[in-house]
């Protein structure tokens, strides 16, 4: 799992901190996160896609999930071509609730072994392409498919580019010991193209729950969550020696071009992270260090939130409106050099 995603994770964390404690008053409202690693304008980018939900919360039949307009999307990869990492929680229901933390992989797979005439998560649909999510949990391999499809007609086209529908199996039938999802995490590389335009981009997914107590859908309980991703983010670095070998780092977090407050900053040398702050009102942050010898410095940050409203009108096709919405990003600083002053 690479260092981004690692930090994503350990963000997600405290997301579903939050989404765990309001899942005692709250029926069914899991939450979208997505993360852009690169923000720049046309560039393309590797995209992280979470899904979040309460323990207490009905089990999830489906995911699906629109990539706003304006991504660029490439479904070219080749079969059996590894194009990201997973990192999930599952509870299993009939072991007493005990949760456990499974890794795998995201694979190419052919659309032609997922024949319309069988599908029961998407019926008598083809796709344009299929990846597969490949995990073990207690002893099981699970291969759960998930359908992709560039949005380009209809009325998904006026706020979509890809149409991604995650299919998961339910506790009642299809998982070892009961097992439910509760959060999943993984990232897609060689797909996106970010927009040409720098405005925010407001990801939807429409979460479809499983009837209670069944194998079966309950598409009446379908509830949507919006995810922003910042068109701009921007995390600076400078570095000031003092005497005797102390160096103060300083820093800056900018998202949209304002001031960022309240997110963790990370300073690593090479792989080794040696400290970290919190953003102050003004987006600065300040580490002081000691070293002996010239030493290169270089910041990361991961932030995950929930934000108080939906950001963007509600899907049609979810009849329960809007119930969550959070707010990410990745951000990495420029290198700067310390040098001991004597």
């Amino acid at each position: 799992m690479g260092r981004s995603l690692r930090l994503a994770v350990a963000a997600c964390a405290a997301l579903g901190t939050l989404a765990f404690a309001g899942s005692a008053w709250a029926a069914y409202t899991p939450s979208l996160v997505s993360v852009s690693l690169t923000n720049g304008a046309g560039k393309p980018t590797t995209m992280l896609l979470g899904h979040i939900q309460g323990v207490t919360d009905d089990p999830t039949q489906k995911d699906t999930i629109y990539a706003p307009a304006g991504y660029g999307i490439n479904l070219t990869a080749a079969q059996n071509t590894k194009i990201g990492d997973v990192s999930s929680t599952w509870v299993l229901r009939n072991s007493g609730n005990q949760p456990i933390d499974v890794d795998g992989q995201i694979i190419v797979d052919s659309p032609a072994n997922y024949p319309a005439a069988s599908n029961t998560c998407t019926p008598g649909l083809t796709h344009e392409a299929v990846w597969r999510l490949d995990i073990t949990v207690q002893a099981m391999a699970l291969h759960i498919p998930i359908y992709v499809d560039r949005v380009t007609t209809g009325p998904d086209a006026a706020f979509a580019s890809a149409k991604i529908e995650l299919c998961l199996p339910g506790p009642i039938v299809g998982t070892p010991s009961g097992a439910q999802l509760t959060f999943a995490l993984f990232d897609v590389n060689g797909v996106f193209t970010n927009p040409a335009s720098t405005a925010d981009r407001v990801w939807h997914a429409l979460f479809t729950p499983y009837a209670p107590g069944t194998p079966d859908a309950n598409p009446a309980g379908t509830t949507e969550g919006q995810a922003v991703v910042p068109g701009r983010v921007s995390l600076t670095l400078k570095s000031q020696s003092k005497r005797r070998g102390v160096v103060i780092i300083t820093g800056k977090l900018l998202v949209d071009g304002r001031a960022f407050q309240g997110a963790t900053i990370e300073l690593y040398v090479g792989n080794k992270k040696v400290g970290s702050a919190k953003t102050k009102g003004n987006g600065t942050f300040t580490i002081r260090k000691r070293i002996k010898k010239k030493t290169r410095y270089r910041a990361l940050t991961s932030f995950v939130g929930s934000l108080a409203s939906c950001p963007a009108p509600a899907l049609p096709a979810a009849p329960l409106g809007c119930k969550t919405a959070t707010l990410s990003f990745v951000a990495i600083s420029n290198t700067v050099t310390a040098r001991r002053k004597r």
